[in-house]
């Protein structure tokens, strides 16, 4: 039988569902399911479009009297900052109420907060309430990739998960157009109701997702592995419980979280304890500094400043182009999407991070002869260089750094991997919001060569470090940072069927293996 392969893969195990997933019943709920996840990052995206509109809009600089430099940085940062904090409540959230409610309760803050920022009367209540979006964002991002990798079907898991960073830019596309649309409504309404678009996407999250199942691994890990069984069987093979790959991933699951459930509770240090787990944190929390340090954040926060600084003045201007490159990294992101298995993850994290180096040196080039000559079209030609910046960067970074980051965590530590790099991610955001600005309007565009020279660390980084992990089921790539070597791949496939067909009998695995299996979480 299929199952007994040592190298099983989903692909050769019959299943009662549709090639086509638009065919298929149990598939479209799962794909709507999954996009309720997606549509988490909107709040994000359509605030970065939002604050770069806002600072487009005579209306927002009037009410507000033109915020720069650190009282501009503040505004930026303040989102940021909750998740230096909320990040580990969260985790626990997801761990003992669910990912389910950990996604709803975020969205939930969000709601508040887009309101309330809608309807801020001054610039402090605006600052509050970009914390309250900023704690619901915080939640919202430990559990909805969670929840999206360990619901999806395994045959669209790898699609979705890459997908999902992706709805970023589709917050950042109407968050441009409602800014284009606010700057012909008269008085403090021209920004108000762009502000108080943020709601549409969490709302939508929450109409979905208070009806979708929980994760069926986490169903499984807090033992309802009859409820486990029955919601594989529904939403991965229209109701058939005697499915081979739903008897098949309820092995594998089983398997998985038994074995990572062996040894004593620990905690967080757990990602200290062995070869592998260290691995998997520093490239995890490598990438949630990246995430915003690889030079998109001083474009995507500041870009009016930035086109400002390259002789493009006129709001009806900066507006569309903000929302040409959303239109722009909107369909790169989740075109790249699509093709991640086929290409594969070290190829299109390389590809992206060079073509940013040679972007981002363009950039740099005209801003300075622009800024020494002041020849317009020396700044004109750079507004290209930052759409090829951007579609690089969309190229691996965005589809990649929640999807790559969840499923290179076991299943007993994704949560707290998670946590630790949502609370790594938003300190580096918090800090990078803050100084761009000001160093910025500080010296202008040599800021641009530090942004470079950290894309080139980063290329470096991922050439020796970042492992392969295309093609592999969830508990297969979590196994991969166990065995090192350019044959970890196969070595990962094989150990789990071996789990599997052995009942999690691994006595005959050396201890070292042993050892770097250990991946444990307190309940």
């Amino acid at each position: 039988m299929a199952q007994d392969s040592p190298h099983v893969s989903f692909r050769d195990i019959p299943n009662n569902t549709n090639e086509k997933w638009w065919k298929d019943a149990s598939l479209r709920l799962n794909v709507l399911y999954c996009f309720g996840c997606m549509m988490c990052p909107f709040y994000l995206g359509y605030d970065q479009s939002l604050l770069t509109g806002l600072q487009a809009l005579p209306q927002w600089n009037e009410h507000f009297d033109s915020p720069h430099g650190t009282r501009l940085g503040l505004i930026a940062a303040c989102i940021f900052l909750p998740g230096v904090i909320f990040g580990f409540p969260a985790a626990w959230i997801c761990t003992h109420w669910g990912r389910k409610w950990c996604v709803i309760i975020g969205a939930a803050f969000i709601v508040v907060g887009a309101i309330w920022n809608g309807l801020a009367p001054d610039l402090e209540h605006f600052m509050v309430s970009r914390v309250i979006l900023g704690i619901g964002g915080s939640i919202t991002k430990v559990g909805a990739p969670a929840l999206l990798q360990e619901s999806a079907h395994p045959r669209i898991r790898s699609e979705m998960g890459h997908m999902y960073y992706g709805f970023y830019y589709v917050g950042s596309l109407v968050s441009a157009i409602m800014c284009i649309i606010g700057l012909y409504i008269p008085s403090s309404w021209g920004w108000r109701v762009p502000c108080l678009g943020q709601i549409i996407g969490p709302v939508i999250v929450l109409l979905i997702i208070i009806k979708a199942p929980e994760s069926p691994r986490y169903m499984i890990k807090k033992g309802m592995h009859d409820k486990a069984l029955y919601t594989l069987a529904k939403y991965h093979a229209n109701g058939d419980t005697n499915d081979a790959l739903v008897k098949w991933e309820m092995r594998e699951i089983e398997q998985t979280i038994e074995e990572e459930s062996q040894g004593n509770k620990s905690s967080y240090l757990d990602f200290l304890k062995t070869r592998g787990n260290r691995k998997r944190l520093w490239i995890s929390l490598s990438i949630s500094v990246g995430i915003n340090w690889v030079g998109n954040g001083i474009v995507s926060y500041y870009l009016s400043p930035v086109l400002k600084s390259v002789g493009v003045t006129k709001p009806s201007h900066l507006l569309s182009i903000n929302a040409g490159l959303s239109v722009w990294n909107l369909i790169i992101a989740e075109a790249a999407a699509l093709k991640i298995d086929d290409y594969g993850i070290r190829p299109l994290f390389l590809t992206s991070t060079i073509g940013m180096i040679i972007s981002y040196a363009f950039v740099m080039g005209f801003s300075a002869g622009f800024a020494e000559t002041g020849t317009s079209a020396l700044g004109i030609a750079a507004i290209p260089f930052l759409f090829t910046f951007f579609g690089s960067y969309s190229l691996a970074w965005t589809p990649l750094n929640y999807s790559y980051t969840t499923t290179i965590m076991p299943f007993n530590l994704r949560a707290k991997g998670l946590a630790l790099y949502l609370v790594v991610q938003n300190m580096a955001n918090a800090f990078n919001q803050f100084v761009n600005p000001i160093a910025l309007q500080a010296i202008t565009w040599k800021y641009y060569a530090v942004y470079i020279a950290i894309d080139i660390a980063y290329a470096i980084g991922i050439y020796l470090w970042f492992p392969e992990t295309k093609q592999l089921t969830i508990e297969e790539i979590s196994l991969v940072f166990d065995f090192p070597g350019k044959d970890g791949r196969k070595m990962a496939a094989a150990a789990l069927a071996n789990r599997m067909r052995e009942g999690g009998n691994t006595d005959r695995e050396s201890d070292s293996v042993k050892a770097d299996m250990n991946h444990v979480e307190s309940k």
